[in-house]
């Protein structure tokens, strides 16, 4: 038994580096023997299936979360401090378990059967309730400016860090590892990125930056209208639809055409194959966020009124395009294919940006000097990235006064000292 326990205990390991590395989709059970120096056949003496081993991962995940949170003290003497504390802890947690939550973001949200899709969705309730305890006893102590929506608050800090495990794996792990990712993110949402009180442009309270931002949500409006009144425009609709519903690689080029109520074969006269369909899709979506971007940059706005429209615009474009956002969650198959490269290329172009942007804004004393300008912009994006998730929860004007009144301004009553 003790030696079963073992091997049993190898083949985990071996398959969480696997699917850490490779992804959970495209890791077969031959690959998962062979790295474990057994034969495939005798896998399945340990193992029923891959989701199996998948979902014994995603709840040793879990179990090392609750033992976070049950040795994570509920107060101390600096309220603050103690949220700091316990984001590192669980970042540090998300970066030993990859594996868990790459299968969590990216996977059971669109392929996974129900008994990984149950497992991922069991995430502790405890979780939950310690950072609304630790926040509440923030507030209480007039840690926490009370313009700042902590319901809000809890979610990004409690998404920021459970995917710290996915910004190591995108970004490569910088010095000081997953605890440097968590301190960034804690100083971005406490002490703030503007060195100074913002300034407000005209009586509405828009810098030229966010009424360009205003702008880019009208074109993309009336752009899409417009792409709808054409054959193949409703075509890349049902596929945009389709393909973030049920997954890329689960939905075939008669789903789309039965979603349509034309033949498979009209479809072919517009596109050559579904490949074609989601890199056109991707590609008009990087190309206007990229075209935004660029815009927002060159409205001649300070550091921080820029950096305020950035966040806006991420706000916005997460809502407009939602369906290609969760298209870009599964993209094993795309990626490999090369099929993402050009949505991926302008996705390296706008962080490109984004650090630029945060590097010039630190010299020129507008924004403090948190961290390396590179990971706060990889910190600055997931933060605003993470609210959109439950876009029926949260409005987009408690994420901009979020975005203000935390980001830039800094939700900690008592800042450091530059």
């Amino acid at each position: 038994m003790e030696g079963r326990t073992r091997r049993r205990d190898e083949i985990l390991r071996s398959a969480e580096g696997l699917f850490a590395r490779d992804g959970y989709r495209v890791t077969s059970m031959r690959e998962v023997a062979a790295a474990s120096g057994i034969l495939a056949g005798s896998l399945y003496h340990h193992f029923p299936s891959k989701e199996a081993i998948a979902v014994e991962l995603v709840e040793e995940y879990h179990a090392a979360l609750v033992r976070v949170v049950r040795e994570s003290p509920a107060t101390g003497t600096d309220p603050v401090a103690a949220l700091r504390a316990f984001a590192r802890d669980i970042a540090e947690v998300s970066r030993r378990h990859q594996a868990a939550v790459k299968i969590s973001v990216y996977d059971a949200p669109v392929t996974a059967s129900p008994s990984l899709k149950t497992a991922v969705r069991s995430l502790p309730a405890s979780l939950d309730r310690h950072w609304r305890t630790l926040i509440s006893a923030a507030v209480a102590a007039g840690a926490i400016d009370r313009r700042v929506d902590t319901r809000v608050l809890r979610h990004v800090l409690r998404c920021v860090t459970l995917q710290t495990g996915v910004m190591v794996w995108e970004r490569g792990e910088p010095a000081g590892g997953a605890a440097a990712v968590a301190d960034c993110t804690t100083s971005i949402i406490f002490d703030g990125l503007a060195a100074g009180t913002l300034p407000r442009s005209d009586s509405e309270g828009k810098s030229a930056a966010i009424r360009v931002v205003d702008e880019a949500r009208a074109r993309w409006a009336e752009e899409t209208t417009g792409e709808r009144h054409t054959r193949p425009g409703q075509i890349l609709d049902t596929a945009r639809e389709l393909f973030a519903q049920r997954g890329f690689e689960a939905t075939t080029v008669r789903d789309i055409a039965d979603a349509c109520g034309v033949q498979a074969g009209n479809l072919y006269r517009y596109f050559p194959s579904k490949d074609a369909m989601v890199a056109d899709i991707l590609s008009r979506f990087s190309d206007r966020l990229s075209q935004a971007y660029q815009d927002v940059i060159g409205a001649g706005s300070s550091a921080t009124e820029t950096l305020e429209a950035l966040c806006w615009l991420l706000n916005q474009a997460a809502r407009h395009f939602r369906h290609e956002i969760e298209i870009l969650k599964g993209p094993t198959r795309m990626l490999s294919l090369g099929l993402g490269d050009h949505y991926r290329e302008g996705a390296q172009a706008r962080y490109a940006m984004l650090v630029g942007l945060i590097e010039s804004g630190t010299a020129s004393g507008e924004l403090s000097d948190l961290a390396d300008p590179a990971l706060v912009a990889s910190c600055v994006r997931e933060i605003m990235w993470s609210p959109m998730k439950p876009l029926a929860l949260i409005s987009p004007t408690r994420v901009k006064e979020f975005c203000r009144a935390a980001v830039l301004e800094g939700a900690a009553t008592e800042r450091p000292r530059q």
